[in-house]
């Protein structure tokens, strides 16, 4: 597919990037030659309305792949510059420089001088901190040896306590479905999982990637992401089966747990949707909380149509203790959830034990430190919660151990989603999250709160209700889809750059313009050949170009669209 920047070279009035008043804190108090790791976030994002409209027809995957093709045409194009400007300063400035499509932002570690130099620029919209404080791993409350009683159990207790047996009576075990596993790895020779990795040979992938080290062998190192991995597909090859969904794929996905190695959050969420994943599992969390590149990288999952289970972390009963990206916002509003701000893939768990009481340390919710959920319109959170404590699965180096933790809770709802995917292949992801909040056994106050979220996760009764459910796609499966379509402008209003992306159907030449209110042509934006498909512009409004409402209309192959853009300097 074709890149299409159309820039002018015109000098306009626009509104510079800001920085993130986390960011300035540690500006301030470091010297001229620290680096400090940031994300510069560039302006322009897709449009989640467009892509419905462009893949009215399509199966998942391919849907999947059309929104990863145009986030990745959209970040070509607002990236350039950029990057083109770090690549100015010599490594003493500026160092490891790494495009992320998924949530169009550039990482680095630079200095004051170069943070403040790009925060001038108009491309750029937010610059914030690239990396938490600690490693971001949500470590154990604890970790130990699993005691005879509890491997004389054919059946791990978690897996019992939410039915997910009953569900595999029915005939659904996750098969078909890849679970990405975004943890320290996985021990791909663990006799429980070794049948149920990832592996694609011909494109020189190896059972997943490890971002760490950055290469195809995402071995575990440390322990975590095995056990993670076992509570989302051990298949009880050494004696206990500890999966919730033992016929799922497990895709690795190593991150860099050591030093809060956001970039490679977000790079494991890129590969595994690139991939074919079609649920996450991250037991990850950390501090500051509010990380507005991580929750873009979770609203763009969600158009890709990933379902992401991610821990509300062990910081325990008091309120406002949800880390981040389990601070995003749910795929689907529960009906108690009065306040309805900005939506994502998260799906936040919390932790019970084996007698449905939450577990102590949990994470508890409100979420209030976004713009859009506030101490007057807060996010209810966690969203649901699952078997967390004395959780035995997988061990690194082969057997089993028992841990606990929020870490523990989330694979057991990816396995859900994994379930209820095999049931229902068609299922959007906040049908699939109104499902799992819907069928879940209600705990503590009534109706979802700030402790246990909707209740106790329920397998068997999430995969009678996704059979029971006639999901948009599958109504929708004889449309055809849309000769053109154009997405809404971002930002809108607009004063330096504007950003959209124009979908066809077939290839043609384009006539992209700019109309006043009065239908007068006030600028051309292309009048060149485009490819089918997903085709983004960056396009700067000149400075002769006044206050006012504009139209931008595209023409290709006699089909016609436009989308409204408000001019304000």
């Amino acid at each position: 597919m074709r890149k299409i920047t159309v820039l002018l070279a015109v000098a306009a009035l626009a509104m510079a990037g800001s920085i993130d008043p986390n960011l300035a804190v540690v500006m301030a108090g470091a010297t001229d030659t620290d680096l400090i790791p940031v994300f510069i976030l560039a302006r322009g994002q897709v449009d989640n309305d467009w892509v419905n409209s462009a893949t009215d027809g399509m199966n998942r995957d391919d849907r999947q792949q059309f929104a990863v093709s145009a986030m990745k045409d959209i970040a070509d194009v607002a990236q350039g510059g950029i990057i083109a400007e770090l690549s100015t300063f010599n490594s003493d400035n500026v160092t490891n420089v790494i495009p992320l499509w998924l949530a169009n932002a550039v990482y680095c570690e630079a200095t004051v001088s170069v943070i403040n130099s790009m925060a001038s620029r108009t491309d750029v919209v937010l610059i914030e901190r690239g990396a938490g404080d600690g490693p971001g791993l949500i470590e154990p409350v604890d970790a130990r040896e699993s005691t005879p009683e509890e491997l004389d159990k054919g059946l791990a207790w978690g897996v019992e306590k939410i039915n997910a047996d009953d569900a595999w009576a029915l005939g659904y075990e996750g098969q078909g479905v890849i679970v990405g596993v975004i943890d320290t790895g996985v021990d791909y020779n663990h006799s429980d999982l070794g049948n149920n990795m990832w592996h694609d040979t011909p494109a020189g992938y190896h059972y997943g990637w490890d971002f760490y080290d950055n290469d195809d062998d995402p071995m575990d190192d440390y322990g975590h992401g095995t056990h993670c991995a076992g509570s989302v597909a051990g298949d009880g090859s050494a004696g206990t089966e500890t999966g919730v969904a033992p016929s799922a794929t497990i895709m690795a996905l190593r991150i860099n747990y050591y030093t809060g190695g956001y970039p490679t959050w977000i790079q494991g969420m890129e590969f595994a949707t690139t991939n074919g994943a079609a649920v996450l599992s991250m037991s990850l969390g950390t501090t500051p909380v509010g990380n507005t590149t991580l929750r873009t990288a979770e609203e763009n999952l969600l158009t890709a149509g990933v379902f992401h289970s991610v821990a509300a972390a062990n910081a325990g009963p008091g309120s406002g203790t949800i880390y981040a990206s389990g601070d995003c916002p749910p795929p689907w509003f529960h009906p108690d959830q009065a306040h309805h701000g900005g939506q994502s893939a998260v799906v936040t768990v919390g932790a019970t034990d084996s007698g449905d009481n939450i577990a102590n340390f949990s994470s508890r919710g409100p979420v209030t430190w976004w713009s859009d959920y506030t101490g007057s319109t807060p996010l209810i959170d966690p969203d649901i919660s699952g078997p967390g404590v004395n959780v035995v699965s997988t061990q690194w180096t082969g057997g089993y151990t028992t841990m606990s933790g929020t870490s523990m809770a989330t694979p057991h709802l990816a396995g859900v989603a994994a379930l209820i995917l095999s049931a229902n292949p068609a299922l959007t992801v906040a049908q699939m999250d109104s499902i799992i909040e819907m069928t879940s056994l209600d705990l503590g106050v009534s109706g979802k709160d700030n402790t246990f979220g909707a209740g106790r996760v329920d397998a068997y009764q999430a995969v009678l209700a996704a059979l029971a459910m006639t999901s948009t796609e599958e109504s929708q499966g004889a449309v055809v889809p849309a000769a053109m379509g154009i997405s809404t402008i971002s930002p809108n209003p607009v004063s330096g750059f504007a950003s959209f992306s124009v979908y066809t159907a077939a290839s043609g030449t384009a006539d992209i313009s700019v109309f006043d209110v009065t239908g007068r042509r006030v600028s051309n934006i292309d009048n060149s050949e485009i490819e089918s498909g997903a085709n983004a512009y960056n396009w700067q409004i000149p400075a002769e170009m006044g206050n006012g409402v504009y139209f931008v209309r595209a023409t290709v192959n006699g089909s016609t669209v436009s989308t409204r853009m408000t001019v304000v300097r």
